[in-house]
């Protein structure tokens, strides 16, 4: 069967290749790695298997891959690239199939991919590219490639409720694809007329620890007008420390901090029905985690070097009323919102 996110946690990267051959977590692949139709068993490595969204994009591997009849084996990288090196090195001497990931340092992975092709495994990249990645799969809002680009429409939303403004801006741990989407947020920011008045980094990657960050930023700045934040967990975090500063969240377009996240948490659709944070930009993960096995089957048939974008979705006090959690809209690898180039 494949794995369930809720048996993530109880996979310990120690003696990786005992893990990957345990039915318990889903089992390694010993069928070929040529060819396709069901049966297939492929593999993902996730770079920290506890964050809701990846949990989202974990029930949509194993969606993907039911509807294909393969199964899916996920590991958790944990943060540690050297960790991620590791699982993918064994996911190739398993002879999986296929392998997804969401790079930590595709840099770092650039070996591994080349072994990868070498044993003709087509590696799906999520977020990430490298010279032997075959296909890749991004969320639009990883992308700033064009003027409707997420991340800079937020800058924009900003901008236009609080002109010239004053501006937190909240990254997380050294990775590239997040790196990117500071930047991307932040060089928009400030061509939309904003003041980015600090630039910190949430490297803890949890709620707890983006309260403590942002209760000192709060002290030192108290004539912020909003807070973007690379994730949820990181916008709810602040939102704590600004309640606590006697601060007023606004929805948007009431008075009040402005506070943006990313990732369309459960957490934080709570949260913005309650009054909590003003919006979350929602990858899709669900949508994410199904184009991945979309891709690997398209390897497989032959289509390979393309770019697969999971649109993304912006939530707020004016439509969450109409919010459905993505596994309940009923996607088929034929009808995912994701285009193709």
């Amino acid at each position: 069967m494949p794995i369930s996110r809720w048996k993530l946690t109880s996979c310990s990267l120690l003696g990786l290749a005992a893990l990957l051959g345990a039915t318990a977590c889903g089992g390694g692949d010993d069928a070929s790695a040529s060819g396709g139709g069901s049966g297939l068993k492929v593999a993902y490595s996730s770079p920290v298997a506890s964050q809701p969204s990846q949990q989202f994009l974990t029930d949509g591997l194993n969606a993907g891959a039911k509807e294909l009849g393969w199964e899916v084996n996920v590991v958790d990288a944990n943060l540690s690239a050297d960790a991620q090196v590791s699982n993918v090195q064994t996911m190739v001497q398993q002879n999986v199939a296929a392998i997804g990931l969401w790079a930590l340092d595709s840099g770092a992975m650039e070996g591994t991919y080349a072994q990868a092709k070498n044993a003709n495994i087509p590696v799906i990249g999520v977020n990430s590219e490298g010279q032997n990645v075959t296909s890749t799969v991004w969320w639009g809002f990883n992308l700033c490639d064009t003027e409707e680009a997420p991340f800079k429409q937020a800058a924009k939303q900003i901008a236009e409720a609080r002109p010239g403004g004053n501006v937190i801006v909240l990254g997380g741990p050294p990775v590239p694809s997040i790196q990117q989407n500071v930047k991307c947020f932040a060089d928009a920011a400030t061509a939309a007329g904003l003041k980015v008045i600090n630039q910190s980094d949430n490297t803890k990657d949890t709620a707890a620890a983006a309260a403590t960050l942002t209760a000192d930023l709060f002290s030192k700045h108290k004539d912020v007008d909003a807070v973007w934040a690379y994730n949820d967990s990181t916008a709810l975090g602040a939102s704590t420390s600004a309640t606590q500063a006697g601060l007023k969240i606004s929805d948007g377009k009431s008075e009040g901090v402005i506070i943006q996240g990313a990732n369309g948490d459960s957490d934080a659709i709570e949260a913005i029905k309650q009054g909590r944070i003003t919006g979350t930009w929602d990858p899709d993960a669900y949508a994410t985690g199904m184009a991945v096995l979309k891709a690997m089957d398209d390897a497989k048939k032959g289509a390979t070097g393309k770019r697969y974008v999971v649109t993304a979705k912006y939530w707020d006090k004016s439509n969450i009323a109409d919010y459905k959690s993505t596994d309940q809209l009923g996607y088929t690898l034929s009808t995912l919102p994701v285009t193709t180039n």
